[in-house]
Parts: C-alpha cells; sequence; structure tokens
C-alpha cells in the first residue's frame, strides 16, 4: 500500500474541500469513507491497508469544519452540504466511469453521513455500507432541559461551539491511542449547535428513511460503547429492506479502528467487502472473528442474535 496522496476538489458554495487516497495498481474498486466527529481522514491509513489485498482503493474525505477542509471547526450550515460534498468525491474516485464498484464506510458521525447519503443520493455502483460505531443517537440520556437549550442555541446562535464532550478514556482502551488522538493537531473538540440540531434530525431522516436503502449494509458496534447507542443502531437496522449482518465486540471501546481488536475488526470488514466483489448480487460470508458476537441477521421486524 503507497503512502496516502492529498487532493482538493471544490465543494457545495465554493468551499475547498480536502480529502486522501491510497491507490492499487490494479483497483478492483472503491471505499469511499467518512471519519467521525472532531477526527480527519488521515486517521484511516491502517483501513487502507486492511482492504488493500483485495484490491480497493481508499478514498477518505476531510468534512467541512474538519482536518484539512476549510471551515468554522465543528460548524456546518446544512447536512446537506455534507452529502453533496461526499457525492463530489464519489464521482472523483471513480474517474468518468459511471457505476464503477464502490462501497462507503462511514464511523460514528461519519456513518450518519453515509447511511443518508446513500437514502438520498441512491448512487450508481454502490455495492454495499460499512457502518462502525454509527451515530443514530447517543447512548446517554440527555435532559429534556440541555436539549430544549440545544433547540434554542439551534436557532438563535447556530454557530456558537462548545467542547464536544467526547472523552478520550470512553473512546480507546489503550494510552498510546489516547495519546495519539489528544496529540493529533488536526484533530479538534468543537461542535456547533447547528450541527448537533442537523445530526439529529439527519438520525431521525436516517431511521424513517431507512427501506429506502436496497444495498447490503455491514454494522460493526462496539459493545462497551459509551458513545452512540448500539439500541438505536439496532432499531435503524430492523427498518432496512434486507437483512443487515450486525458484528458486535464485546469488549471493544467506541473507536473500533483503534481498539486492540482492530485487527480482527478490519477482518471481518475485509471478508466482507471481499464477499460482495466476488458475488455482487449474493450475501457476503458470515466468517466472524473469535472476538465478535452479535446479531449475523436481523429481519426486517426485529434483529435476532446468534451468539458465537
Amino acid at each position: 500500500m503507497s503512502e496516502s496522496t492529498v487532493g482538493y476538489l471544490e465543494g457545495t458554495g465554493g468551499v475547498r474541500v480536502a480529502y486522501r487516497c491510497w491507490e492499487n495498481q490494479a483497483p478492483r474498486g472503491n471505499v469511499v469513507c467518512v471519519h467521525g466527529l472532531g477526527e480527519h481522514s488521515g486517521r484511516y491509513q491502517a483501513l487502507a491497508g486492511a482492504i488493500a489485498p483485495v484490491g480497493l482503493n481508499l478514498f477518505a474525505i476531510d468534512m467541512r469544519g474538519h482536518g484539512l477542509t476549510r471551515g468554522r471547526r465543528g460548524h456546518i450550515d446544512r447536512f446537506d452540504d455534507l452529502l453533496r460534498d461526499l457525492d463530489r468525491l464519489r464521482r472523483k474516485a471513480d474517474g468518468g466511469v459511471v457505476g464503477r464498484p464502490f462501497f462507503l464506510v462511514g464511523h460514528s458521525l461519519g456513518g450518519l453521513v453515509a447511511g443518508r447519503y446513500a437514502e438520498a443520493f441512491a448512487p450508481d455502483g454502490l455495492r454495499g455500507i460499512g457502518l462502525v460505531a454509527p451515530f443514530v443517537d447517543v447512548a446517554m440520556d440527555v435532559p429534556a432541559w440541555k436539549r430544549s437549550l440545544g433547540s434554542a442555541a439551534d436557532r438563535l446562535v447556530p454557530e456558537l461551539t462548545m467542547d464536544n464532550g467526547l472523552d478520550v478514556n470512553e473512546l480507546f482502551r489503550r494510552e498510546p491511542d489516547r495519546s495519539a488522538y489528544r496529540d493529533d493537531p488536526l484533530v479538534h473538540r468543537r461542535i456547533s449547535a447547528r450541527l448537533w440540531g442537523e445530526m439529529q434530525r439527519a438520525s431521525n431522516r436516517l431511521v424513517e428513511e431507512a427501506p429506502r436503502l436496497r444495498v447490503p449494509v455491514l454494522m460493526q458496534l462496539a459493545g462497551k460503547d459509551t458513545v452512540v447507542s448500539n439500541a438505536a443502531s439496532r432499531v435503524f437496522a430492523s427498518r432496512l429492506p434486507s437483512a443487515p449482518r450486525i458484528i458486535e465486540y464485546d469488549e471493544a471501546f467506541h473507536a473500533l479502528f483503534h481498539d486492540p481488536l482492530a485487527s480482527e475488526i478490519f477482518g471481518d470488514l475485509r471478508t466482507w467487502l471481499a464477499g460482495l466483489l466476488d458475488e455482487p448480487t449474493g450475501e457476503p460470508s458470515r466468517k466472524q472473528s473469535p472476538a465478535a458476537r452479535g446479531a449475523v441477521r436481523a429481519s426486517p421486524k426485529e434483529p435476532t442474535v446468534e451468539e458465537k
């Protein structure tokens, strides 16, 4: 796997949007990746290495307000801007070849963006969506007064930013991973009132419009996630028209790609991607790592669980 190349494209409203790509000499398709809140594309080098053996390029965006992309840190005007930016990167990645096979992979907030993009755009060539600890709702109960305050700020002072409240001790199990996150100059801890409001509205639409998703879905969940709600993810899964594959890693924390189980997590994702490349109209292999448990199938009405 080669080193990443940084590129730029013109996003919605003329915003200069950055992305990184890791390309193979003889690619079979692309993975288009969306990072989590406060992160950036440079933290997905390991994902690029994991998917390279099956011939997949990785194109990873820096969402507006993140990483090398311009914009107030942690702020957006409209959630749809993120979807349009992602569509422009997808078109850049396919090199003008209509219907070139590609996959979406999104972590946390990026999972919400990837899911909504697939629902709203239904892009040609999309073979599957990997949702990694996706944001459908927060794991904790937010007091009513706090929700009301956030709603008021969303309307009156949408650009007001505050600390996003993410605790590195709840994201990572290992101190080196915490330190790398804290010391990364492109990682930030901001979220605006408007971004938070748009995330809630987008998550509601994600669940409402789930029946529109007609491609295979893999959900990888962290068993010890205190950031996003696994229960909310399973509600979303129950509304999909086809049974998704759900793998829950019992001991893992929210940042799955930086967890001690990362090699197994990447392996499960790679196996799933390879299965869809080889059998585009069939179901992916169900082989799981020993570390994984959880629903391999979820019926349209109620997810079921197969213990490992």
